[in-house]
């Protein structure tokens, strides 16, 4: 049995592309028994990942949630700096 879990983030264009590429590199670093992939639309990301056990799709889910968290956190900051210059 696989536990699978989807996000879809909406940001703006210019910043899918750049969270879209730290995020592949991430899921090419899966454990084993997990899969993921990342996918983009015009202005949202989606998130896919599967993996065989509970602990491991958690953990997994902690990481991505966290990353993502932390890239849209530092893009707001690089924007508040650029607004203020």
């Amino acid at each position: 049995m696989k536990l699978r879990v989807v996000y879809r983030v909406e940001l703006d264009d210019h910043l899918v592309k750049a969270v879209y590429k730290a995020l592949v590199a991430e899921m090419s670093m899966l454990p084993e028994t997990c899969r993921g992939e990342v996918n983009t639309s015009q202005k949202a990301l989606t998130l896919l990942f599967e993996c065989s056990t509970l602990s491991k799709v958690r953990a997994l889910n902690n990481n991505l949630i966290g990353l993502l968290a932390l890239l849209l956190r530092i893009v707001g900051e690089l924007e508040n700096v650029g607004d203020s210059a």
